[in-house]
């Protein structure tokens, strides 16, 4: 395991993008909704990733990409995560569970069938370094906001957006 791998980064409850807690049960858990399901992830003490469980919200519909009232093809459609309905089913949820709120720290993990996971630094800085026409400033530039970033020990948490997290877990940007 390279020192990345087992590197922790640390997410924090109060984000309102997702919840980070622990189980009644001791384990570290992350969850939220990732439509149409709530998800959660859970991790031991020493932030590995034990697995993850997902509950369908069948309320959820998907609204279609419309032309002329009819669908286009390849476009993907959104559902409407401030249904009012999601808040009690996870509510329900954590208190099966025993769930409360803390910040958590965790190892980098992926689950491809959904997309989630942890990345130690965004795309885009490695895509324009490898890019044999990217000028001597844009490589420069990238180098500074790599140095920048692992100073303030960022990450990406990839939760159906990307979102940049400081060393103490909080949301910088999404």
């Amino acid at each position: 395991m390279s020192r990345d791998e087992a590197k922790l980064h640390s997410i924090r409850p109060d984000q309102g993008y997702f919840e980070a807690g622990m189980t009644g049960d001791g384990r570290q858990v992350l969850m939220g909704v990732y439509c149409p399901n709530l998800v959660a992830i859970f991790f031991d003490a020493s932030g590995d990733m034990l697995g993850h469980e997902a509950r369908h919200l069948e309320f959820l519909q998907r609204s279609g990409v419309l032309v002329d009232g009819q669908p286009i093809e390849g476009m993907v459609g959104h559902y409407d995560i401030d249904d009012d309905r999601i808040a009690p089913r996870l509510g329900a949820w954590q208190g099966e569970m025993g769930f409360r709120p803390a910040t958590i720290r965790v190892k980098r993990f992926f689950i491809p069938e959904l997309g989630i996971g942890i990345e130690a630094r965004p795309d885009h800085f490695g895509e324009i370094l490898d890019d044999p026409e990217a000028s001597d400033d844009e490589r420069a530039d990238v180098l500074e906001s790599m140095r920048l970033w692992d100073a303030d020990d960022q990450f990406v948490l990839h939760w159906g957006n990307d979102y940049w997290l400081d060393g103490s877990g909080e949301v910088v940007s999404s």
